[in-house]
């Protein structure tokens, strides 16, 4: 597991002590200007010579935001706060409206409930005098705080240095990617689970379910699509959690061998959850391929960077294709309609795509939905889902239409609607209409390229996550 806090700008003793002259001297002044009030202070506590880091201020942001969330549920007014980004630690000070030691009392708390606390200090002021007080732990007759690695005073294994280094930095890893991971995970399965609600509420749609029409499905309504959606997070939890723990000396073919049992699993509750019916198998394969890069990214960075899980996905799918091998002395009759398509046409569909590492998504689709600037969310779906099919090969549409010429159809459709300014104007919307009700007589449907467009939604909200 990545050691995400040796890398850094290295201090020094001098360092910390200019820092902590100009620390008491501001904490003096935010006092002089409001003496009847408390002031806390937060800073990091960081053994080592690296002080400031992303992942040492991710560590401060949430503990920031606890706090500042515990003092607007106890109703306490803030009156001022000031932050310092600095290579010795980032630091937070909020002067409020509440005594020092119910302030105390509320700071003790935080730490009890926050997983991380061993990596924060927070310490109360007040003004006595002409003094400014230090609120300790032992003035409530509480206990010192505890080491995080032994459980013993924390104070004494600083002063005999009774951990090494190492010992200590191990120890805040494990704490560090324990917390984040459930949090993480958790964030990024919402976004899978958004992305599949948004993308059946997308209304209208050609030959899709959405939240007014079936389409070209009888068997389907938006009930059962929520129904299925439902059912899935916890196998996206399960994809994000098999990527974050596959070890980095493996290869990563071998990560995609160690999901397909999720997926076989996810498609079980999927068919419970909707009496048979298939909603969202080519979504499962999709978001869960994704979903297990993230994890295994994460899990090396400490961070979610779509940067790299473009080339994640290609070397986890690398023998993908290799499922057409040999066609060519397949018996005709056993060839499925996939297969077909490749030996006649070269169309890989959803494999193809697959092992591209997802280009037309992360490549044109994302930067296309988020760059369109005009509309609500559900035009620009719409404005998105034409886009997709004016670039794609969606195999479901071929099987509905039996020719692999409905491919230039719908991309002409598709390219008339975006010429004339999208389902957005007036002329793209009518155009967008007439295309619904012919796909609706001609029982067609995109479901291929509705698929694509979950895997832009999802990362569209994962690009959103703080």
């Amino acid at each position: 597991m990545k050691n995400v806090f040796e890398k850094g700008q290295e201090i020094f003793l001098i360092d910390a002590l200019d820092n902590r002259e100009k620390r008491v001297a501001l904490q003096q002044k935010l006092l002089a200007r409001h003496p009847k009030s408390t002031l806390i202070s937060l800073k990091m506590n960081i053994p080592g010579p690296i002080k400031s880091n992303d992942a040492i201020n991710k560590v401060f942001h949430s503990a920031s935001n606890m706090l500042q969330h515990y003092l607007l549920a106890s109703s306490v007014t803030l009156l001022a706060e000031t932050y310092r980004d600095l290579p010795t630690g980032p630091e937070g000070y909020f002067v409020i409206e509440m005594s020092g030691i119910d302030a105390k009392k509320l700071c003790i708390k935080l730490e009890n409930n926050f997983s991380l606390s061993s990596m924060i200090d927070l310490d109360v002021y007040v003004t006595v005098g002409s003094n400014i007080q230090d609120i300790s732990r032992q003035s409530l007759s509480l206990s010192p705080r505890k080491c995080f690695v032994c459980q013993n005073e924390a104070k004494v294994c600083a002063r005999s240095k009774q951990h090494t280094l190492k010992e200590i930095q191990r120890e805040l890893v494990t704490l560090y990617t324990d917390y984040y991971l459930s949090n993480t995970k958790k964030a990024v399965s919402q976004c899978a689970q958004k992305a599949l609600l948004y993308e059946v509420t997308c209304t209208p749609k050609p030959g899709l379910v959405d939240a007014i029409d079936s389409g070209a499905h009888e068997d389907m309504t938006i009930y059962t699509f929520i129904n299925s959606s439902c059912v899935l997070t916890p196998f996206f939890d399960s994809f994000f959690e098999e990527g974050f723990y596959y070890s980095k000396d493996q290869p990563l073919s071998g990560l995609f061998n160690k999901i397909r049992p999720i997926g076989i699993e996810a498609e079980k509750s999927m068919n419970e959850a909707t009496q048979q019916v298939n909603t969202h198998k080519g979504a499962i394969f999709s978001l869960g391929v994704l979903i297990t890069a993230l994890g295994y990214s994460f899990a090396q960075s400490g961070n979610l960077d779509l940067i790299d899980i473009q080339e994640i996905i290609k070397e986890m799918l690398r023998y993908l294709m290799a499922d057409f091998d040999g066609l060519e002395n397949k018996d005709p009759k056993d060839l499925t309609i996939g297969e077909k398509l490749f030996l006649d046409y070269g169309i890989s569909g959803i494999r193809g795509e697959a092992s591209s590492g997802y280009s037309i998504v992360f490549n044109h689709s994302l930067p296309y939905l988020v760059n369109q600037t005009t509309g609500d969310i559900n035009d620009r779906m719409i404005d998105t889902l034409l886009f997709l099919l004016k670039h794609s090969k969606d195999t479901n549409l071929i099987k509905r239409a039996g020719t692999v010429e409905i491919l230039d159809e719908a991309r002409q459709s598709a390219t008339d609607i975006l010429a004339a300014g999208g389902v957005k104007s007036n002329l793209g919307r009518q155009l967008y209409l007439d295309m619904i009700c012919e796909y609706k007589e001609r029982n067609l449907s995109i479901g291929g390229t509705a698929d694509l467009l979950i895997m832009t939604l999802c990362l569209y909200f994962i690009e959103q996550l703080p």
